[in-house]
């Protein structure tokens, strides 16, 4: 019998190449570093090009037109995946087809498939928590750095034992054939951009950030407001390519970051009540079937600004004075805002660099690159190793979910 697959993270990319693995009868062990799967699907809210919630995602070639969603996906009950949260991968080594791969598991405070959701931890204890209600395992999360003193009451009292508050983390050594890499990406905090001011006004935050509050989960409901006072906030500019397009952080384009700007502009525009967006920019890229997004900012109001931010100046009450320099106009221009949100670069994740000097493949702009981009193997990055989605570069969703059944397709083929 062959060894498993191991994939490492547990975004959209990981958890589609984990699940079309397992149905295909391969053992597989997806190792994620946070405590639940989803990645950044987690937190955005709507997904281009369909508007779907974020957590929906298309069913297997085998069920074409199905789709599901991430804690409806049975990932967690698929006997032909190991789940692995809240885990690194510390070492590897071996040769291509037997990889030894010695992962550092987290401590598992509270056990996923007893847990009910029932919620007496929660009500004992503010260090028992739900991340989302579409978090995937299904189970309540335990934070020991907000322990108090109504915890050790929750572990006593849970009424299905789930609770395991002297948990320690732990090693294990796997035996793989193959590794795929779907690490994902991170979004960059441009707090030494002094220009944006970001970290230093809580009313200056990045699209994610903003993804958050919009999310009508979130805590706010969904209702846009500003972090510094939870006042309605009507009034918001985007800046784009913040990091990105800049020699002095990331040369690169970030590819979507136009189209989750203009997404959520459209989002606050058609969606929610009163509000005004200006979008700041270089260049609108909306690339194939996302011109549409701009079309319909533009017919919903949103005022497009082609220039560079030039000063930000936060006011007493929460507000902030914006000059944005026009280079249409050749003039300067104030704006009074109650948000102002930055469309940061995308990076590779902490820990990439590591991977790939431990792996000995290639690397892009930090990313994981291709073992031969000449070739027609668009995600081989090595001998029986893999990547796919962000782990490659900026990447949509749609793009994800394709390179992983391409990697699936490449382990199905050298299996036969």
């Amino acid at each position: 019998m062959s060894n498993p697959v191991l994939i490492i993270g547990a975004g959209v990319a990981g958890m589609t190449a984990a699940v079309e693995l397992a149905d295909s009868g391969i053992k597989t062990i997806l190792v994620e570093r946070q405590r639940s799967v989803g990645g950044n699907a987690l937190v955005l809210y709507k997904a281009f090009p369909t508007d779907d919630c974020f957590y929906c995602f298309e069913g297997n070639r085998w069920r074409p037109g199905i789709r599901k969603c991430f804690y409806r996906s049975a990932l967690t009950d698929q006997p032909n995946i190991t789940l692995k949260m809240n885990s690194e991968v510390d070492e590897i080594s071996g040769s291509p087809g037997q990889f030894t791969v010695k992962l550092n598991v987290g401590p598992v405070y509270v056990h996923p498939k007893k847990c009910t959701l029932c919620g007496l931890c929660m009500e004992k204890s503010q260090a028992f928590f739900l991340l989302s209600p579409q978090c995937q395992p299904q189970a309540v999360m335990y934070d020991p750095e907000k322990a108090d003193d109504g915890t050790k009451q929750a572990e006593e009292e849970c009424p299905t034992k789930a609770i395991n508050l002297s948990a320690q983390p732990t090693e294990e050594t796997v035996q793989v054939s193959d590794i795929i890499i779907a690490t994902g990406y991170h979004e960059l905090q441009p707090v030494n951009m002094d220009e944006y001011y970001y970290g230093k006004h809580p009313n200056i935050i990045t699209q994610l950030e903003l993804a958050k509050i919009i999310d009508p989960n979130g805590q706010s409901g969904g209702v846009l407001v500003r972090p510094s006072d939870g006042k309605p906030a009507k009034r918001v500019m985007m800046v784009q390519c913040v990091g990105s397009r800049d020699e002095n952080y990331y040369p690169y384009c970030s590819k979507i970051c136009c189209i989750f700007a203009l997404k959520h502009a459209n989002i606050l525009t058609q969606e929610r009540d009163d509000i005004h967006v200006s979008v700041v920019y270089m260049d609108i890229r909306t690339y194939d079937r996302y011109e549409r997004y701009y079309r319909d900012a533009r017919n919903s109001g949103v005022e497009f600004v082609r220039g560079r931010v030039s000063l930000v100046n936060p006011r007493e009450d929460g507000t902030l004075d914006i000059t944005v320099y026009d280079s249409l106009l050749n003039k300067y221009l104030k704006f009074t805002v109650d948000l102002f949100v930055l469309s940061s670069a995308l990076e590779p994740p902490q820990g990439t660099d590591k991977l790939i000097e431990t792996l000995g493949i290639k690397s892009a702009s930090g990313f994981v690159a291709l073992a031969d981009p000449a070739s027609e193997n668009e995600v081989v990055v090595g001998d029986h190793v893999y990547a796919c989605g962000t782990a490659l570069g900026p990447a949509e969703v749609p793009e994800s979910v394709t390179q992983a059944r391409a990697v699936v397709s490449k382990i199905l083929q050298n299996r036969k």
